[in-house]
């Protein structure tokens, strides 16, 4: 199974919760705030429909810039940072998930757990309306995170970061020789041979010092570090998304 490790940050710090990859339709940082007079915070617009915004319950004055999309509702959280597999662990095996009962036993349905550490998976039964919440607009986000930092990457495939210094070039993939060997498609000859990974087959490899990478997509962008606590990998925050640091 595959999971989103989200952050919300609240009043009372930062709050971390897992949520299942399977059942969000997408992910939107456009919000429309909602009326006042009902006490709803807003809709968060993805597909040509509103969404109406939800989060964990129980906190205080969430910060938010993204949205979750699901079949019912958004759920808002702070940053994205990273994709998991695994089986999660169950709080119970007594405890039947599909109960109405086990909605008001616990926020969480149990715990993806890697390297010992847990990641628990929110219960999205127990979501609530946001009190409090603050949400942060993109250009908001793009001038918080030209005051953290200033550091400039090259990111490909709407995926992965590169230090803009790592790059050594930015080819066309028609320098490309295609053999397939391990998880590599190919070779380019830059003054050395350099495997290839295939992102999306499109027209331009980005070359590094021992590998290189062949995609469409490739995006000048400043952002800020986020460093994750157990495995201290490395992600990139920016105004469009968060995206894993690979060099």
């Amino acid at each position: 199974m595959e999971f989103y490790v989200c952050e919300i940050e609240h009043e009372n710090g930062i709050i971390q919760v897992a949520l299942s990859k399977s059942e969000i339709v997408g992910i939107s940082d456009k919000f429309l705030p909602g009326p006042v007079e009902k006490g709803v915070l807003g809709f968060s617009l993805y597909g040509g429909y509103l969404y109406p915004v939800v989060t964990h319950s129980n906190i205080v004055g969430p910060v938010f810039k993204y949205f979750l999309i699901f079949p019912r509702f958004a759920f808002g959280v702070t940053r994205i940072v990273q994709e998991i597999q695994g089986n999660p662990t169950p709080l119970s095996p007594d405890v039947d998930l599909n109960s109405n009962d086990f909605e008001k036993l616990s926020e969480y349905t149990g715990a993806v757990i890697i390297e010992d550490k847990p990641y628990y998976v929110y219960n999205i039964y127990n979501v609530h309306l946001p009190v409090d919440a603050k949400v942060q607009k993109r250009e908001e986000r793009a001038e918080a995170i030209k005051k953290d930092a200033m550091e400039e990457f090259i990111v490909i495939g709407d995926v992965y970061a590169l230090t803009k210094g790592s790059v050594k070039a930015i080819l066309s993939s028609e320098f490309v020789t295609k053999f397939k060997v391990d998880n590599y498609d190919g070779f380019i000859d830059y003054g050395k041979i350099i495997p290839v990974v295939n992102l999306d087959d499109g027209n331009h490899v980005v070359v590094l010092e021992n590998i290189a990478y062949r995609t469409s997509k490739v995006l000048q962008m400043f952002g800020k570090i986020l460093i994750q606590e157990t495995t201290k990998e490395k992600y990139l925050e920016t105004a469009e998304g968060t995206y894993k640091i690979l060099v």
